[in-house]
């Protein structure tokens, strides 16, 4: 069997989050990739709406994921936040380079609202029985973290894969929730949950045309 294509985002900082701890789990797990059975991809996204827009076609054409997790920060969180739903919204605020979304709706005749077909509170209870605190959350806010799971379980739906958006705190370095060490290993056991949760519903799927190898973006 084929191993998984798997896509794992963080964002770096933006107007607030000097360091966006997002972004260095996503790497971090990178390092990290021989322990999962999987092939992973990782960007580090630039929290900046053109960007994503345009950054989040082309990994999604170039690499066909079977799974993709996207990580953000949230900076009043106590846990993990597992977002089940996206809204098909988006705040006229501005991103890391001062810009504005193009309009309010990021799909003019998309649905209102998508989920994700991932067990959000199974994955809660998991990392909570692993000792980190989380919950599945219905909001995954109006800024940039809802625009890219938006777009990417838009894309999932069409072409039966799996998106997920987790939301994590700030670390103790930044007088947030959770230890450094803390985060990585919920980071860990979320990838590991999703990946065994994916695969129990996985169809067979074509290899993509090219192959792009994880990318660890500078900022």
């Amino acid at each position: 069997m084929a191993r998984p294509r798997v896509l794992l985002t963080g964002f770096g900082p933006f107007p607030g989050v000097p360091e966006n701890p997002s972004g260095g789990l996503a790497e971090t797990l990178a390092g990290r990739s021989s322990a999962f059975d999987c092939d992973l991809h990782v960007e580090l996204l630039p929290t900046e709406w053109n960007a994503v827009a345009a950054l989040m076609p082309r990994l999604h054409a170039d690499l066909q994921p079977d799974v993709m997790i996207h990580f953000g920060v949230s900076a009043t969180a106590t846990g993990l936040r597992i977002e089940r739903s996206a809204h098909n919204r988006a705040a006229s605020r501005t991103d890391a380079c001062g810009g504005l979304p193009d309009a309010r709706a990021i799909a003019p005749d998309g649905a209102m609202r998508l989920d994700t077909a991932l067990p959000v509170t199974s994955l809660a209870a998991h990392l909570r029985g692993s000792g980190h605190p989380a919950n599945a959350s219905r909001s995954c806010g109006r800024y940039l973290c809802n625009f890219l799971y938006y777009r990417s379980l838009a894309w999932a739906q069409m072409h039966g894969s799996h998106a997920l958006f987790v939301h994590v705190p700030l670390t103790h370095a930044q007088g947030g929730a959770v230890s450094q060490d803390a985060l990585l290993h919920a980071g860990h056991e979320t990838l590991r949950f999703v990946l065994g949760a994916a695969a129990a519903h996985a169809a067979p799927r074509p290899a993509p045309a090219r192959t792009a190898h994880a990318t660890e973006a500078r900022q």
